[in-house]
């Protein structure tokens, strides 16, 4: 399902600028841009990443479903007789237009090749001449957008296509299983970009806590991420904590019916653990009015009767009995997972900032460490999806190519 522009459109253009896959149209600069009725997205490209509607500051971007015939056939219409393009393409990029480093190529390290650091080596491509190593410790491109999105949602995991094309680019040096530091990158490159992301679950902070599951955790194991341990899914009741997507995500594919995992190719044994679930409780700490899900999250589950909502309601002991609450409650539970978000880990040899869980910087240029850059959860903490890692990476690459005096890492 693709999503679509009413026409209560502003054309700011928000949504073009994290668009994973370049089909809203006509963008800043094309014909059309400014005169016709608003923006239009492409329904034979879109992945349904849902990126638009995040950031459309007049919630014109929504679903096909939920937009009016005639919104869906303006779209469609504006389409019709234009040609397909091609967003994986890297062939048909315009030449560099940046040529600060114009005595030749000049070395870049880009570390994490997830949505971040793919998108930051995208426009180091676009926008300059420079060579880009790439290192991650994973075996294959893509980070949170192949092993982090649910896999039940197999149209939005296919930007990974686009990573890893640009990882195939001539300019590239990919280095796949790869960790590396800042002490052993110092005076190899021009400029690093860190793109590390935020993988440290946020914890309750209770007592019993340490007996329960992560979110990071499950979508790892449920995803088949390499690396990824088995958990122990003891049903038949599970507690999910947290108001967001992941939470969503993971009490929808906790109850799902087994044809629709093995659709989407979920593993054997995590099909056997799911199974033993039949009930989970979401507990959202504040009101639904400031559930952090977005609407067509929600749309997947508001009708399910495995499912159950509460709110307002504060976590205060985990044990044996269950799950028990500040107002005295004990919720019996056979497992409980935390999902209420993530934080950065400190990259030795940077500096960071605990509490918001990033590396401190102004405009992706890290401060008081000339030469090296961050993008991503890392640079700007853990919210936002796929496509605002585009922006994120614009800005940061911007910064890098436009400093007055690059000083080497």
């Amino acid at each position: 399902m693709s999503y679509v522009i009413s026409g209560d459109c502003c054309s700011d253009a928000s949504c073009v600028a994290v668009c994973p896959m370049n089909c809203i149209h006509p963008s800043p600069g094309e014909p059309g841009f400014g005169t016709t009725d608003g923006l239009f997205i492409d329904p034979r490209t879109c992945i349904d990443c849902g990126a638009c509607a995040d950031i459309c500051p007049v919630d014109a971007a929504k679903p096909a479903d939920r937009a009016s015939a005639v919104d869906v056939q303006l779209n469609t219409a504006y389409y019709a007789e234009r040609p397909v393009l091609d967003g994986l393409d890297l062939d048909s990029w315009e030449p560099p237009s940046f040529n600060r480093w114009s005595d030749g190529p000049r070395r870049v390290a880009v570390v994490g090749a997830g949505p971040a650091g793919m998108y930051a080596t995208r426009e180091l491509l676009q926008r300059s001449t420079a060579e880009v190593t790439l290192f991650d410790r994973l075996p294959v491109v893509g980070g949170l957008a192949r092993y982090g999105v649910a896999p039940d949602h197999p149209v939005t995991k296919q930007i990974v296509r686009t990573f890893e094309r640009i990882a195939a680019h001539p300019r590239v040096r990919w280095r796949p299983g790869t960790e590396v530091s800042v002490a052993e990158l110092e005076g190899r490159y021009d400029a690093v970009v860190h793109a590390s992301g935020s993988f440290e679950s946020r914890r309750l902070g209770i007592p019993g806590e340490e007996t329960a599951l992560t979110a990071a955790e499950v979508v790892a194991w449920y995803n088949d991420r390499p690396g990824a341990r088995p958990v122990e899914l003891r049903g038949p009741r599970v507690i999910v904590v947290g108001n967001g997507n992941v939470a969503l995500d993971l009490a929808r594919l906790m109850t799902a019916d087994e044809r629709r995992l093995i659709g989407v190719g979920v593993p054997p044994e995590v099909r056997e653990a799911l199974a033993g679930v039949t009930e989970v409780v979401l507990l959202g700490r504040r009101g639904p009015d400031a559930a952090a899900y977005t609407a067509s999250a929600f749309r997947e589950v508001e009708h399910s009767k495995d499912i159950v909502f509460r709110h307002h309601i504060t976590p205060a002991a985990w044990d044996h009995r269950g799950l028990t609450t500040t107002d005295g409650e004990t919720i019996a539970a056979d497992t409980l997972i935390t999902a209420i978000g993530f934080t950065g880990r400190p990259i030795p040899g940077l500096p960071f900032d605990p509490v918001r869980g990033v590396v401190p910087n102004v405009g992706g240029a890290v401060v008081g460490r000339p030469g090296h850059f961050v993008t991503g959860w890392i640079k700007r903490g853990a919210r936002g999806g796929i496509g605002v890692n585009k922006a994120c990476a614009q800005e940061t690459v911007r910064t890098l190519l436009t400093a007055d005096v690059p000083q080497p890492a």
